[in-house]
């Protein structure tokens, strides 16, 4: 089957698409689609069409959709929460933890962490990368990147988590032993610190909200690698059929 370019549009009460305007932009300038391309489009709240994109103009399409699809939202959320990393280092999370799986990101401010650090136009970055990263990946959900102020903040976000891990090098279970026990799935969230990995304050607050400590292997892992690879035994762990 031909590839099909995915697109994130509003489905109208005539039963067309319509495609945002900055998709329609990109389709057209960037992409050079034509008239009658066949394609997909998503609202990221489970709904996906596909069919012959109709250009209108430079900044209008629309779609009528010749066969549409609903994927429920998994319920059992796979989260990464991480510390703020230095500029860039979270930019560059954000596709491959949306693509190996995760559900939900969290960003959080250690206490010596700068605040510009999860800024609001930080903040709109990691969106906007998140978009790119669902359409490539043919999810059909939105995945939150939630920035936070505090530890405490993100740690009030996962209550309700079944299964709580941090990640430390010096825990004495290992994250890939205890995922594969795991037959049934409520929820998940993986910790990792920032450049300096938690603060002894930080492992205490977690372990007080449940977290038990895990580690990934034998060696120590910076930030920006253990991230994708806690999301890779997250995304191995069973979903709902």
């Amino acid at each position: 089957m031909a590839h099909l370019y995915r697109f994130f549009g509003e489905l109208t009460a005539a039963g067309k698409w319509r495609l945002d305007e900055e998709e329609v932009v990109h389709a057209l300038k960037v992409l050079r689609l034509g008239d009658g391309t066949l394609i997909e489009v998503m609202d990221g709240q489970g709904n996906v069409g596909s069919g012959p994109m109709a250009i209108e103009s430079k900044s209008k399409a629309t779609m009528a959709q010749v066969a549409d699809q609903f994927t429920a939202k998994d319920l059992a959320t796979r989260c990464i929460m991480i510390g703020a990393l230095k500029p860039g280092d979270v930019d560059d999370l954000i596709a491959p933890l949306v693509e190996l799986g995760v559900d939900r990101i969290i960003v959080f401010r250690q206490e010596d962490t700068p605040h510009f650090r999860l800024n609001d136009a930080a903040a709109q970055r990691w969106n906007r990368l998140m978009r790119s990263a669902v359409k490539q990946s043919k999810r059909a959900w939105m995945v939150p990147v939630e920035a936070v102020e505090s530890l405490q903040a993100g740690l009030s976000l996962v209550t309700s988590y079944q299964h709580k891990w941090m990640l430390t090098p010096d825990a004495q279970r290992d994250l890939q032993t205890i995922s594969a026990t795991i037959t049934k799935l409520v929820g998940a969230v993986a910790l990792i610190g920032g450049e300096k990995g938690l603060s002894p304050k930080e492992e205490m607050e977690a372990k007080a909200s449940g977290f038990q400590g895990v580690r990934l292997g034998p060696w120590i892992l910076r930030a920006r690698t253990a991230a994708p690879a806690a999301a890779v035994f997250l995304g191995m762990l069973p979903r709902p059929k």
